[in-house]
Formats: C-alpha cells, sequence, structure tokens
C-alpha cells in the first residue's frame, strides 16, 4: 500500500507538473500576442497567478537554484518601489502614481517561473510573430479609418515601442536549427512590424530598429553573412530614402521638420516636437540641481510644464504634455540622484546578468535568451532617449515582463542539462 501510495503521489506530481508547463507556455504567448488589444496583459496576468499558487515547491526550489540573481533583480525592484512610495508621500500625491513603478515587481516573479517551469521560449516567438501581425493590421486599419497616427487607439510613441520590442523577440528568440524558411519568415515579420511603426509616426524607434536589423545580420555568421549584411544595409537605407523621397511619408513621420523645429527653438519657441523635447531636459536639469536628492516629487513633472511662461498665458500643445520625454531626465528630475541611480540600474543589472551569461557560455551567435534580453535593454535604453518608456503602462509591464521571463529562460538554458516540464511542450 505505501508503494502505490508513493506511486499515485509521483503520478499526480507529474501531471500538475505538465499542466503548470503548458499553462506557462501558454502564459508565454499571452503575454506577447495579446498586448495590442484592449486588457491584453489580463490574461497573462490570470495564468501567472494561477501557475504561482498550482506550483509552489517548484518556485522554493528555483529560488534556491537561482536566488543570487534573481534576487538582486527583486532587490532592485523593492528598492525602486520603496523610493517611490516615499516620494509618493513627500510629495502629496496619491497611491495611483506608483502603479509603474510596482509593475517592476513582475522581474522577479515572472522570472522564478520561467526557470520553473522551463518553458521552451519559441512559445515568445510564436506570441511575438502573432503580436507584430495584429500591430500592423491595426496600424493599417486606422489608416484606412482616417486615423491621422496609429497607435492601436493609445499613444503612438508606445504603440511604435512595443511594436519593436516585439521585433527582438522575433529576431532572437527563434529556433535553433537553421531551416530554410528561416530567413524569409524573420524578413516578413521585420516588414510588417516596420509597415506599423512607420504608421505610428514614431521616428525615436528608428535607431533602435536599425540597430536590431544590423546586429542580427553581423553576428549571423556563415558563409552567407556578407550578403546578409548587405541585404540589411541595403533595406535600411531604402527605408530611408523612401522616408525622405515620398512626400507623404516624409510628412508622416515629419522629417522636414526636424531642422525647422531646431530653427524656431533657437528663437524662443518650444512648440514643437524637438523644441518641447530640449526644453524638457533643461527643465528636468534645473530642477534636478535645486532638489538633487529628493527631485520634485513623483509625477509631478507637469507642474514645471505648468509654470514655462508661455504656458501661463497660452494653450499650446507643449503644455499638455507631464513627462520629460527622456528616462534619465524624468527619472532625476521627480525623484532626485536615488532614481537616477535606480533607473540606471534598471538598464544596468539585468543587461550585465545577460551580458555575463552570453559570455561564459560563449553565446557568439545572437540567438536565445540571453540575446534577446540584452538586446531589449538596448533598444528601451536608445528609445528612452526621446521618451518616458517608464511612464506608461504598457512599455513598464512589457519590460518588466520580458525581462524576467527572458531572464529565467536564459539561465534555464545555460544551467546544466536537465529534463524539464516543459521540454515536451515545444511549439516546433
Amino acid at each position: 500500500m505505501a508503494v502505490s501510495g508513493r506511486r499515485l503521489y509521483s503520478q499526480r506530481h507529474l501531471e500538475r507538473q505538465r499542466f503548470a508547463a503548458s499553462a506557462a507556455g501558454l502564459s508565454l504567448v499571452c503575454a506577447t500576442a495579446l498586448i495590442f488589444l484592449p486588457k491584453g496583459f489580463a490574461a497573462f496576468g490570470v495564468l501567472l497567478a494561477a501557475t504561482t499558487l498550482l506550483v509552489p515547491d517548484f518556485l522554493a526550489d528555483a529560488w534556491a537554484r537561482t536566488g543570487r540573481v534573481l534576487g538582486s533583480v527583486a532587490l532592485l525592484a523593492v528598492l525602486v518601489l520603496g523610493w517611490t512610495i516615499l516620494s509618493m508621500q513627500f510629495s502629496g500625491q496619491g497611491w495611483r502614481t506608483i502603479d509603474n513603478y510596482a509593475r517592476f515587481l513582475l522581474m522577479p516573479w515572472c522570472g522564478l517561473l520561467a526557470f520553473a517551469l522551463a518553458p521552451s521560449r519559441l512559445w515568445l516567438w510564436i506570441g511575438a510573430m502573432s503580436g507584430v501581425a495584429l500591430a500592423c493590421a491595426i496600424a493599417i486599419v486606422e489608416l484606412v479609418s482616417g486615423v491621422e497616427r496609429a497607435g492601436g487607439g493609445g499613444n503612438p510613441i508606445v504603440f511604435a515601442n512595443a511594436v519593436l520590442a516585439l521585433l527582438v523577440l522575433v529576431v532572437y528568440c527563434r529556433p535553433q536549427e537553421e531551416r530554410p524558411w528561416m530567413l524569409p519568415l524573420l524578413a516578413l515579420m521585420l516588414v510588417l512590424g516596420t509597415i506599423a511603426i512607420v504608421l505610428s509616426g514614431s521616428r525615436g524607434v528608428l535607431p533602435g530598429l536599425g540597430l536590431l536589423v544590423l546586429v542580427a545580420a553581423i553576428g549571423s555568421g556563415g558563409r552567407r553573412a556578407r550578403y546578409r549584411i548587405g541585404i540589411s544595409l541595403g533595406a535600411l537605407l531604402l527605408l530611408l530614402a523612401l522616408m525622405c523621397a515620398v512626400p507623404w511619408l516624409t510628412a508622416h513621420m515629419r522629417l522636414e521638420n526636424i531642422q525647422t523645429d531646431l530653427q524656431k527653438y533657437s528663437a524662443g519657441h518650444v512648440d514643437s516636437a524637438v523644441g518641447a523635447r530640449l526644453e524638457f531636459l533643461s527643465l528636468a536639469w534645473h530642477a534636478f540641481l535645486d532638489h538633487p536628492w529628493t527631485g520634485v516629487g513623483i509625477d509631478r513633472f507637469g507642474t514645471l510644464v505648468d509654470q514655462l511662461p508661455i504656458c501661463r498665458t497660452q494653450e499650446l500643445t507643449v503644455c499638455t504634455l507631464h513627462h520629460a520625454h527622456n528616462d534619465l531626465a524624468q527619472w532625476s528630475a521627480t525623484l532626485g540622484i536615488p532614481g537616477l541611480f535606480l533607473i540606471v540600474a534598471l538598464y544596468l543589472l539585468p543587461a550585465s546578468h545577460f551580458l555575463r551569461i552570453i559570455i561564459a557560455h560563449r553565446l557568439t551567435l545572437p540567438k536565445g535568451s540571453a540575446w534577446a534580453g540584452l538586446m531589449l535593454v538596448v533598444v528601451y535604453v536608445l528609445s528612452g532617449i526621446t521618451q518616458s518608456m517608464f511612464a506608461h503602462a504598457l512599455t513598464t509591464t512589457l519590460y518588466a515582463v520580458l525581462v524576467g521571463l527572458l531572464l529565467g529562460l536564459s539561465l534555464r538554458e545555460s544551467s546544466p542539462v536537465e529534463s524539464s516540464p516543459a521540454q515536451g511542450a515545444a511549439p516546433v
């Protein structure tokens, strides 16, 4: 009877393990395929909570094995939340102001589940391709319906940044084996993603898009590396030429406005895309100098904008923008020196973990979870130069979830080969 009891327990344990692994794989698809739909993260959140309650023993074992890496990420998330709560109390703001900052707690949580259940990263790849295709369809529908800039019903810049994040997964989470249909499929996905980005009218994601394509081509290796690099450079140059030569594209991307905006700003006019950003950098710098340790308070950059002389007498577009449109400037001005250190750590700490895994395991071919995580951080840094990435719920959640998942997956991929609950559930 004792032997039968142990067998029954073992069978139930295995069934629970397999069910949790299947739920984890489905959650990876939901985390990427549904983000452009209303409440798109809801399905992922439900699966995340349910899986956590289903396998607490797995998570405890995973924490014992990854506590040094995921523990550092958890500590960082707690520090971010703690300092923003203090700033909230200091500035007299409501609890809603810490909503985005609390989402960084998803990083260690997602990393722990990804390591414990080891779902195939190909679920992320499939979900990301679905998300890119959905974004392109939404952008085209909005353009046809007369929307000036595609944004999935929201902020066009946030929409473009989310598409770029999914393209990172499409390129770097692809299957390990090179198959004949892989290159055409990647090219198609890059074209669809680029269409969605161009229709959004966002210029800030173009450097990240260019870097993504070139790094993937340069690092592909093999006898056709030069061919791929040439094709990639040609495609990027063709895109740039089209945006400069086709009047509609030039107007849509507002390329002709850059020089005009700079000239207007030098004459004291700040009500333009470029002028506002330059003025906000100046506002953030002076706010940082005036309040170096505390900043002006969480979510209070808008008060600096309201105090601009031009905003006291006129109702201009620049006066409605309440973020610095630069992550370092935003966090420094509102959260002081601690905020500056925290935003830098949010980039550097995950990047250092990914880079360490890449170097330690000689992952020279730019493919896999570690490469995807590193490139995701890089494109967020580039986009953060002209946009407050963590001032928006979608881009904040996407960063926290994807960095956590990719960190957990890269730790699992770099660990000694062992049986994993999801190995039999790989999609390809």
